[in-house]
């Protein structure tokens, strides 16, 4: 880890008026990183993070659509205007309260006292260095004990330095990724060109040991015509397990086995093979990475490439909502919120309360 890894990080204004109820009433109630205290753990330690990275050349090496870079200004002014929540613990079994917290209800910290905004990621003069500013930063904040870190983009491209800095810190582990996405993004480098496309191809390339030479990533919601069959071929090749969406049965079926069920399942099988090749379930942690192009454009046009027959949020939601309550989850990446693209702020407002709801199922439900 780079001592200066904090220099990578830009401070962000937001520009918006808020209700006096919602957590960005006050922005200076919301935790800002500061860069000058000697003591990071203090300000990072069971926290959950947002970091932007506000970069879409990947996005445009692969000739897509231009916008995402700002993506993480418009999640922010989404994000900061939702009401704000006392907290409450549930026994994570049965569902309901714990009889010896109904008392203190009244006395519950809020929500937003569990978030620190630490900026952007200052764009390096090339997507590669990019990369490694933003595994230097993730290193230092799992170093520093966040509890979960929600990185905001941008070209998916970035969930390779997202990746690469989960690496440096659990090192020799293995990390399964859960990659939520219409597309594999499995496409090759070539003449050193890295694009949107490339992420886990790179990381299969270089943390193969981490990804057991792809068997420890799952792609989920993958379209067969939004993917070249030469992807399907490297996917095979690689033993990398392939959920595909097929929109008009409505049924999520593994490309290679045939099998059918609900992504959560596909997710609990996915994570069960990689403890028989060595992932421990009690202490290793796991990549969830959100393409938001997996959802149907409908509810979610605002992306660099949004999917005509894409998921519904009902499909996904008992797999988002197990990451919630499931502490291994230590990233979540969010890639491709476009607002260029976007009608009525409706993505980033669904990637806003996606983070929400995910960071408030992890305080009130989670029991370790």
């Amino acid at each position: 880890m780079k001592k200066n890894a904090l220099n990578f990080l830009e401070s962000v204004e937001l520009n918006f008026k808020a209700r006096d109820e919602s957590i960005g009433a006050n922005f200076s109630k919301i935790l800002l990183i500061n860069k000058h205290n000697n003591d990071i753990k203090e300000q990072i330690k069971g926290k959950f993070i947002l970091l932007g990275v506000p970069d879409d050349r990947g996005v445009l090496a692969n000739l897509g659509n231009p916008g995402a870079k700002n993506g993480p200004q418009l999640f922010r002014d989404s994000f900061y205007k939702l009401y704000d929540t006392q907290l409450h613990r549930f026994n994570p079994i049965t569902q309901k309260p714990n009889t010896k917290d109904q008392k203190q209800y009244h006395n519950r910290n809020f929500l937003s006292e569990r978030f620190i905004d630490v900026g952007n990621i200052i764009l390096a003069e090339t997507i590669e260095e990019t990369h490694n500013r933003i595994a230097d930063v993730i290193e230092l904040l799992l170093q520093n004990e966040a509890k979960l870190i929600f990185v905001l983009g941008g070209g998916h491209d970035f969930s390779y330095g997202s990746y690469k800095g989960h690496v440096n810190y659990k090192k020799d582990e293995i990390i399964p990724i859960i990659n939520f996405d219409a597309h594999f993004d499995l496409r090759p480098v070539i003449n050193g060109s890295i694009n949107s496309g490339t992420a886990f191809y790179r990381i299969i390339q270089d943390f193969n040991k981490n990804i057991i030479n792809g068997k420890a990533l799952l792609e989920i919601g993958i379209q067969r015509e939004r993917n070249p069959h030469s992807l399907f071929e490297f996917a095979l090749k690689h033993e990398v397990k392939t959920i595909e969406y097929i929109s008009f049965l409505d049924i999520w079926r593994d490309y290679n086995t045939g099998n059918s069920q609900i992504p959560s399942e596909h997710i609990h099988d996915h994570i069960d093979d990689c403890s028989k090749f060595g992932f421990n379930r009690k202490t290793g942690s796991i990549h969830v990475s959100l393409c938001l192009d997996v959802f149907d454009q409908a509810i979610a046009p605002g992306t660099s490439a949004s999917t005509p027959l894409g998921a519904q949020m009902k499909d996904l939601s008992l797999s988002l909502a197990f990451f919630g309550k499931n502490h291994t989850c230590r990233i979540m990446d969010i890639a491709e919120l476009c607002p260029a693209r976007d009608t009525h702020d409706q993505t980033s407002r669904l990637c806003a309360s996606i983070v929400y709801r995910i960071a408030l199922l992890r305080e009130e439900y989670s029991n370790r």
